[in-house]
């Protein structure tokens, strides 16, 4: 429902919308919609209520939230599913337990910060706060187990192609 809220704002903005076209678009009470923007303020995006005209979005939070990626994914099936963290040891094994429970091909899990990540060779990784993308990707190939090491350099190419292309930054392999 937030999302809904949001994208709603999202697409009137820098107009007000009141909360009884929301509640009446969305199908809830006027209730209801102002404790989902209790929460999304809480989740750091900036609402502005003024009275007698509605609510207007002002800012979004400078996070990875599920509702700033997932709307934004022109993808068949990777990020359909986001599991979203604040700090985890590790967003690897985040979506390990979550495969385990059945999740789908091409859940992502993504956190803030992981204080016990690891790369290759099970070395320490570090991934403050706020300071890179922290996240794990689960796919569920039909290929043999012995060929998923292509897997690492496919995906790392397809990431420099993204960077060039989206940020203008020459990026590398390293």
């Amino acid at each position: 429902m937030r999302n809904e809220i949001l994208k709603i704002l999202r697409d009137k903005a820098p107009e007000p919308v009141s909360g009884e076209e929301l509640a009446r678009t969305l199908g809830i009470t006027r209730t209801a919609i102002w404790k989902h923007i209790q929460v999304l303020k809480e989740e750091g995006y900036g609402i502005e209520a003024f009275t007698k005209k509605g609510y207007v979005l002002t800012s979004v939070p400078d996070k990875l939230l599920p509702s700033e990626i997932g709307d934004k994914l022109h993808t068949r099936f990777l990020g359909r599913h986001i599991c979203y963290e604040e700090s985890v040891v590790s967003s690897n094994e985040v979506l390990k337990k979550l495969a385990e429970q059945g999740a789908a091909d091409g859940t992502v899990c993504v956190a803030e910060e992981q204080t016990g990540g690891k790369g290759r060779l099970r070395r320490g990784w570090f991934s403050p706060k706020g300071k890179g993308l922290w996240f794990s990707v689960l796919l569920k190939p039909s290929f043999l187990p012995q060929e998923a090491p292509k897997m690492t350099l496919l995906a790392a190419v397809a990431v420099v192609q993204a960077i060039r292309e989206v940020c203008g930054v020459e990026a590398q392999i390293k």
